[in-house]
């Protein structure tokens, strides 16, 4: 009897996980700004609560940082958008040629090893305007569909900040009613668990942007002295897509490779090695020191969180599923790595 009891219970619960996820899927645009609004708060909740050791109230630290925040963020596009904008419609204009110009650098590589490929002509896809604006029309589109029917534009956006400074100030009244709908003897160990992937996501968010600051950096100095055309584009292209592990780098790398192979050999040698340089330096000392091995993810695992982020939100997703990803291996870890590793030594 007792085993069909439990049994009973596991259908149960089983049926009650399925129809969460089934309501969270047709909620999408609901639980995509609910997750980006959770981001935002765990990276600025640490701050707070320092800040509130100091006798600083909560909606001063999170006043604080959205007017820095915003007012830098301001700044950084007054800078950035003129020089990237005009650095943008140059390549776009100059992309053709820069096609049929490597084109012929294959063509002739082709030619030389003729006897062993045979003469055949190599030609590259169009790339223009016309060819690139749908693929980032569509891209787009997908990624506003995680929002649209509920959100749109700004108040988007000040919702979600709304949300994540309320989640701020609010956050042990929150976190004691959330703790309410669980069983007393679990409490204290859901609220442990609770804070570390609060902590992990925070440490992977404010990780991921000094990161992400310093790519966009080195990149652009380093294209710059090599002497490559648009170097602030690619930079900033490489440093705002690197929320997107893998995307932004190969982005990147294929533009600049693009525009060096119309320049010279010696141009492509320094793109090549100032990509390897730069991705070395990132795995090896920025990971490691701006988000710590406590956050470190299996790449199969970062990029099928990647894969199912941009299925359902577009870029968007793509862009929540990591942190989403590192709060979820720190349950695993937590509740059930662990305690097995325990049990094992005991």
């Amino acid at each position: 009897m007792p085993e069909r009891g439990s049994t009973d219970a596991w259908i149960w619960k089983v049926l009650l996980i399925a129809g969460v996820l089934l309501l969270l899927y047709n909620s999408l645009s609901f639980v995509v700004v609910t997750l980006i609004a959770l981001m935002i708060a765990a990276a600025i909740l640490p701050l707070a609560d320092s800040a509130r050791k100091h006798r600083v109230p909560r909606v001063a630290t999170v006043a604080g940082v959205y007017i820095v925040g915003l007012g830098g963020l301001s700044l950084l596009f007054t800078l950035l958008v003129p020089v990237v904008a005009d650095q943008g419609q140059q390549l776009l204009q100059r992309l053709p040629a820069y096609r049929e110009q490597a084109s012929l650098w294959f063509d002739s590589a082709l030619s030389s090893t003729g006897r062993w490929t045979g003469s055949r002509t190599v030609r590259l896809p169009e790339i223009g305007i016309k060819e690139v604006g749908p693929v980032l029309q569509g891209l787009a589109e997908k990624s506003l569909a995680a929002t649209r029917g509920l959100f749109s534009g700004t108040v988007a956006a000040l919702l979600i900040l709304f949300v994540a400074g309320y989640i701020v100030v609010d956050s042990r009244r929150l976190a004691d009613g959330l703790l309410a709908f669980v069983s007393p003897a679990w409490r204290a160990e859901t609220a442990r668990v609770g804070s570390i992937v609060f902590d992990r996501m925070g440490d992977y968010v404010r990780g991921q942007v000094a990161v992400s600051a310093c790519i966009a950096l080195l990149l652009s100095i380093g294209l710059l002295l090599i002497g490559l055309e648009t170097p602030v584009l690619i930079g900033v292209t490489a440093g705002a897509l690197n929320f997107v592990p893998f995307l932004g780098s190969m982005v990147a790398l294929l533009l600049a490779l693009l525009i060096a192979l119309n320049t010279s050999f010696f141009a492509v040698a320094g793109v090549l090695l100032l990509f390897g340089g730069v991705s070395f330096l990132e795995g090896k000392v920025l990971v490691p020191y701006l988000l710590g091995r406590k956050v470190a993810l299996h790449p199969l695992a970062v990029l099928a969180a990647l894969v199912v982020g941009a299925h359902l939100a577009g870029l968007i997703g793509a862009v929540v599923a990591v942190p989403i990803l590192a709060g979820s291996n720190a349950v695993v870890q937590e509740v059930y790595v662990k305690p097995m590793a325990r049990g094992g030594r005991g």
